[in-house]
């Protein structure tokens, strides 16, 4: 039995073919939809951070030594947090070695990886012994001028911060970029780098105090300039957090919502700290350090500005708080966290609780919101009305006409392909089409999109068939559909096709 409506939309028209009896000229397919179906397809998913390249402590942060045996089949991707110190110790001796042990470590688990990269300092990890998440190494400190370089506080918590005009530190800097290019490259890719640069946890506030407006923009522009050129071929993922440090007028507002009222100062946000210049790089995209409780309407008018131009790449959401102190108050708070996550358009969003038992203890307390996340980041193409002609003569293309939209609030970050099927009714397949390319990558929740591929089969012996579809990537991993009717190859069907 058929879990498609099919239905016949043109007149019927006599086939002069010997042995077939009329049919109809095309065939209008109206795919049934599971809207239940949690989906795991690449770029997309949640996210669980892995400090151990820095913290291998027993008790501390690293999922992997707390956790060793947990597998975290909810989650999609990984991050790997360090920082450059972390790696370059000695100038121009680079030791990947802990962060190569978690990446494999993880991707031996089934997860995609992302390097939560940074090279301001990570705080509190400065005053361990001995010491890390440092940010810049210290032979590179040592050849800043006094001037150049300062210590800050912040909850009482020591960390260091530098003038990134600094010519030596920026030849350094964009060595140690190229450096994790290379290592991080068709051997051990990885989908997503944070482009942490600049003031506390690199989250791009709270750093060096420069002199003047013109000056800050100056250090800021030339971190961007400088990540951007040494990573050309990596999406950089920039926290797009206000700075406390600027005028509290830019983060006016409600945390919210967004309020229009409170954007007036919008070219000055960009401005202060260097948005504008980011949004000027193809390979700078966006994150959001501080989800549930510290977006402000200028915040959120950037994030739909970049989304909007239909060409970065996925943006990230990061929660403000774990979850054992934000389930304190209440369950209508941790369900607003979610939500709030997913107004900002994430192909990602990291896990309430961060790492370790913390998020994992979320995912087990609330199943029900992994589910809705799962459900509504990235991207979840469902075609919503297939037509196609009847017949097929074997060596012309069949041409097709369909209709789909993206129900979830992100995007797909690559082109796939498209194949069509010929198989029997119990879903084997016979014969199948060269694959189409399929560009969905500007397919945004919505909106209805057209596609019209031309596919061609070849040595088809006459007879009837039934018609089936999948998508993939360009190595060929089967994206997976919200549709009911899926055969065990990963194929969907669509209807009856004679072949003449």
């Amino acid at each position: 039995m058929l879990l498609c409506r099919i239905t016949f939309v043109l007149a019927f028209a006599l086939l002069t073919f010997s042995g077939l009896s009329a049919v109809p000229e095309r065939i209008t397919v109206l795919p049934t939809e599971d809207t239940n179906v949690v989906l795991h397809n690449p770029d997309m998913g949640w996210l669980l951070y892995e400090n151990y390249p820095l913290d291998t402590i027993p008790g501390s942060s690293s999922t992997l030594v707390n956790l060793p045996n947990e597998t975290f089949p909810e989650v999609d991707a990984v991050a790997l947090m360090f920082t450059w110190q972390d790696v370059e110790r000695k100038e121009g001796e680079y030791d990947f070695s802990k962060v190569d042990y978690a990446y494999d470590y993880w991707k031996k688990r089934g997860k995609s990886i992302q390097l939560r990269l940074s090279t301001a300092s990570l705080m509190f990890w400065e005053s361990r012994n001995p010491p890390a998440g440092k940010g810049i190494p210290d032979y590179v400190r040592e050849k800043l001028g006094s001037a150049e370089k300062q210590v800050r506080k912040m909850d009482g918590v020591p960390y260091q911060i530098e003038d990134a005009r600094n010519a030596f530190y920026q030849e350094r800097l964009e060595r140690f970029l190229r450096e994790i290019g290379k290592h991080f490259g068709k051997k051990r890719p990885v989908t997503l780098i944070d482009l942490r640069g600049f003031g506390a946890w690199g989250e791009w506030h709270s750093g060096f105090p420069y002199p003047s407006i013109e000056e800050r923009r100056a250090g800021l522009k030339a971190v961007l300039d400088v990540w951007s050129r040494a990573l050309p071929e990596h999406f950089l993922s920039l926290s797009y957090s206000y700075d406390p440090d600027g005028p509290k007028a830019l983060y006016g507002g409600p945390t919210k919502k967004y309020e229009p009222a409170y954007t007036t100062n919008y070219a000055e946000f960009l401005s202060y700290s260097a948005f504008d210049h980011a949004l000027t790089k193809s390979n700078i995209t966006f994150r959001r350090d501080g989800c549930g409780g510290a977006v402000h309407s200028n915040e959120r008018k950037l994030c739909e500005e970049a989304f909007s131009t239909l060409s970065r790449g996925p943006f990230v959401c990061e929660f403000l708080g774990g979850y054992g102190a934000v389930k304190k108050g209440g369950t209508n708070w941790v369900n607003w966290m979610i939500e709030d996550a997913l107004s900002l358009h994430p192909n990602y969003i990291n896990l309430l609780g961060w790492q370790s038992k913390d998020a994992l203890n979320f995912i087990h307390e609330r199943p029900d919101l992994i589910r809705r996340g799962l459900l509504r980041m990235g991207y979840r193409l469902m075609p919503i009305k297939v037509s196609y002609p009847a017949g097929l003569v074997p060596g012309k293309a069949l041409e097709l006409d369909m209709e789909w939209v993206n129900r979830a609030v992100g995007r797909s970050m690559q082109p796939f392909q498209i194949t069509f099927q010929l198989g029997d009714e119990t879903g084997k397949i016979l014969n199948k089409s060269e694959p189409v390319t399929f560009d969905c990558t500007r397919w945004i929740e919505g909106q209805t999109y057209s596609f019209r591929p031309k596919v061609t089969f070849r040595a088809v012996r006459p007879g009837k068939y039934t018609l089936f579809f999948s998508i993939h990537t360009q190595t060929g991993k089967l994206i997976t559909l919200p549709l009911k009717d899926r055969n065990e190859t990963g194929s969907y069907r669509l209807g009856p096709m004679e072949v003449r």
